[in-house]
């Protein structure tokens, strides 16, 4: 399904007064196409949903959430054949809540979005494996990756998110592409919710128009994914991937952006 797109002349109205701002007020214009008129209005319901498979500590993400003053809510899934759709349903109750910005993220191995991402691209093993804690652990990784995109050969789409089994993955996928549908922009900050990304964008075209890439992890699949979609994330903060806190972190300099921007 296509997905209808932000306004381009929004996204542009501004460009030669924002210019001497370089990148600080990227998103300010990206936010202003995704509400269809410039300059954009501060998002009023910002909101991180983290999906995952089982109870987990997400004390980083949390003091994120309440710095950016943003709501937080952390959605189990266990049953693959309804990840997807429950991914789906959780957007649209957040939207219908009023959530107008939305920060998707999934607690889930390094691993999945790693084979994801080598066997949607063809690349090597022992290219996708990020920073390992010893070389024994980096041989593992890739003997591991290596063996799952061999069971994953010839598939595509949501059949090679089977393969993992990752409900996580799943979800994320069905929320984004949901979110994408009802025209609500989403902040991408991590390797598994730019899989999703680029995995919903597969199925759904104009998708990765709603996304706006706010940090790069030291992951290669991340980096690889959003080359794919086209995005240019607003910083590099070299830390290991971790569900959402990229996006929260980078908030309060989105939102600076967007009041330089209205005031521009």
């Amino acid at each position: 399904m296509a997905i209808a797109q932000p306004d381009k002349q929004a996204h542009t109205a501004q460009d030669a007064r924002l210019a001497p701002w370089g990148r600080l007020t990227d998103a300010a214009q990206w936010l202003a196409a995704c509400q269809g008129a410039a300059p954009a209005h501060e998002p009023r319901r910002v909101r991180a949903v983290i999906f995952a498979d089982q109870e987990t500590s997400l004390s980083a993400a949390e003091t994120a959430a309440r710095r950016a003053e943003a709501g937080l809510n952390v959605v189990t899934v266990t049953d693959y054949s309804q990840a997807y759709s429950l991914g789906a349903e959780t957007a649209d109750a957040e939207i219908d809540a009023g959530a107008d910005l939305l920060i998707p993220g999934g607690e889930e191995l390094a691993r999945v979005p790693a084979v994801v991402m080598a066997t949607m691209t063809q690349t090597e093993p022992v290219v996708i494996v990020g920073k390992q804690r010893s070389v024994e652990d980096w041989k593992r990784e890739v003997s591991a990756i290596r063996d799952a995109m061999f069971r994953a050969r010839n598939l595509e789409g949501m059949e090679l998110v089977e393969s993992c089994q990752s409900t996580v993955l799943a979800a994320t996928v069905g929320f984004i592409a949901r979110a994408a549908e009802r025209r609500t922009p989403l902040l991408i900050d991590a390797p598994l919710t730019a899989t999703a990304a680029l995995l919903a964008e597969r199925d759904n075209p104009g998708v990765k128009e709603w996304l706006f890439a706010t940090t790069l992890s030291t992951a290669p699949a991340h980096k690889l994914a959003l080359e794919k979609l086209g995005l240019h994330p607003l910083m590099e903060l070299g830390m290991e991937p971790q569900p959402a806190l990229g996006a929260l972190a980078a908030l309060p300099m989105l939102l600076t952006g967007v009041e330089i921007a209205a005031e521009a």
